[in-house]
């Protein structure tokens, strides 16, 4: 058995000298004694970091980068700015619920949440169903996709443009709207289902712009044709810039 003279021994030899703890009484010795046990503790961690510089950079690296996207992407709004559709103030008569209907499976809006205006999106890689609202405001964005007040209808000839997150951390169905809009392909189909009728597209276009003013004019660039462009952030779970798609009416029933 060890004696307790013995074990203090050992703790000293561990620590490099007399491992003091101080007391309330605490005299300047004290505190050296104190000082020397955390130069040694901090060595100890020092040695660690300089023989995994590489782990510890990657740590630090998402650290920062998740404070910066909680920081800069969280109060980033998706849409390009047009001037009004930012600052609308709109009420819409989407339901407060969100969550999917009692007889599906899958996670998205509701039947009764998608009212009279929504996409529909069905192809083998996309399917989207979501309510469109006017405004792009982040409280649009909360509730569905958004359509720039500034911009075309499906009953009227320009080109019609609607903005929706593509990833944003949440339950909410449309934090992830857009997550797959780059599995579009030309030939595609959407649908606007719009005032009782419904809308039919064709993509025939796509590109990525810069978040700026450029990127803006050409996402919302003015046509005599009737058209339709989606756009989301790029690349994913970024807000650097803004990936569009461009549809051709084809009819509408």
């Amino acid at each position: 058995m060890i004696s307790r003279k013995q074990n203090r021994e050992n703790k000293n030899k561990r620590w490099g000298g007399n491992n003091f703890i101080l007391d309330n009484k605490g005299g300047a010795g004290n505190v050296r004694r104190g000082e020397n046990k955390r130069r040694i503790y901090l060595s100890d961690i020092l040695s660690w970091v300089k023989g995994n510089k590489k782990k510890v950079a990657i740590f630090f690296f998402v650290v920062v980068y998740l404070f910066f996207w909680m920081w800069y992407f969280g109060e980033k709004n998706v849409s390009v700015d047009d001037g009004v559709s930012k600052n609308l103030n709109v009420e819409t008569s989407v339901e407060e619920d969100w969550s999917t209907n009692g007889d599906e499976e899958e996670e998205g809006f509701s039947r009764d949440s998608l009212g009279s205006f929504w996409l529909e999106v069905q192809t083998d890689n996309l399917q989207v169903k979501a309510p469109i609202h006017n405004g792009i405001t982040s409280d649009v964005l909360e509730r569905g996709i958004g359509r720039h007040v500034t911009t075309a209808l499906p009953d009227e000839d320009g080109n019609m443009v609607i903005s929706g997150h593509r990833w944003k951390f949440g339950k909410n169905p449309s934090y992830k709207v857009f997550e797959d809009l780059d599995e579009l392909k030309n030939g595609d189909r959407v649908f606007v289902h719009y005032d009782g009728k419904v809308y039919e597209y064709e993509v025939y276009e796509s590109g990525v712009v810069r978040d700026n003013e450029d990127g803006a004019r050409e996402i919302l660039k003015k046509t005599d044709d009737k058209i339709l462009t989606l756009y989301t952030c790029t690349p994913k779970y970024t807000a650097l810039k803004r990936l569009y798609y461009r549809a051709k009416f084809i009819k509408n029933d």
